[in-house]
């Protein structure tokens, strides 16, 4: 007796080995790559890890590292709920030694679902306007040099950085539909913001607007503050974190 169980026991077994080379390792045959092999499944693709934003001490004035800021507003026009400083942060910029294995881990390009355009390159040097309704230079100057700006600047390694401050008079409130009734008067494509907790609120003085920062987005430092419409000076410091060459094709 003992000996018919070992027998049908190996007799089963036989089966299963010649069923197993039949069909292969796959536990679906229509799945395999036509000889009965398995395929190894693919790796999944690389995903870059944003660099990690500088270090403090932080502050909100000029030379200082400026916070890792966060903002709701409007990127190309349309509602984000967040808009942090650090998305334009590029400590690589302009580092010959920088050598990213594959263009998916180069961190000086934003990456896949990012709102600024997957793929295309960080900012160079950031501008932080900040203005408010009622403010008629703040006006002017969103109608008549910004954009302007804006294209000039943007190929070359720039980034711009709205924020409205205040609303139709002194101390009053910005909400969200008074941003985008600016966003839509003025057609913003440049990174529009509100900010109930007045974050920012160490670069401009009470009832004095608009007021300007330029930041070095390779260090996230202060290079520049300025009250007022921004003057020649101001402007000759941003252009002096861009693409040179580009800015003199340009011209």
């Amino acid at each position: 007796m003992k000996y018919r169980v070992l027998a049908a026991l190996a007799a089963f077994l036989a089966i299963g080995l010649a069923i197993g080379l039949a069909i292969g390792c796959n536990a679906d045959p229509g799945a395999d790559n036509g000889m009965g092999i398995d395929e190894p499944a693919p790796l999944p693709a690389p995903t870059m890890k944003a660099p990690k934003y500088p270090p403090g001490p932080y502050a909100v004035t000029r030379g200082a590292t400026i916070p890792n800021f966060s903002f709701s507003g409007f990127i190309g026009g349309k509602t984000s709920p967040t808009i942090s400083l650090e998305a334009f942060y590029n400590p690589h910029a302009g580092d010959p030694s920088y050598q990213p294995a594959d263009p998916s881990q180069d961190d000086r390009l934003f990456p896949a679902g990012s709102p600024y355009g997957a793929g295309t390159s960080k900012p160079t040097a950031l501008l932080v306007d900040i203005a408010s309704v009622w403010c008629g230079p703040c006006n002017e100057e969103a109608k008549n040099t910004l954009n302007g700006l804006y294209a000039k600047y943007k190929p070359c390694g720039g980034e711009f950085l709205f924020q409205l401050a205040e609303g139709a008079a002194p101390g009053v409130p910005v909400t969200e539909q008074t941003l985008k009734a600016w966003v839509s008067l003025y057609k913003v494509t440049y990174p529009a913001t509100w900010d109930p907790q007045k974050q920012l609120f160490p670069l401009y003085s009470a009832d004095s607007f608009p007021d300007s920062a330029i930041i070095d987005t390779k260090t996230m430092k202060i290079v520049d503050v300025i009250s007022g419409v921004p003057d020649t000076t101001f402007w000759t410091t941003y252009e002096s974190l861009l693409d040179a060459s580009c800015l003199a094709a340009g011209e």
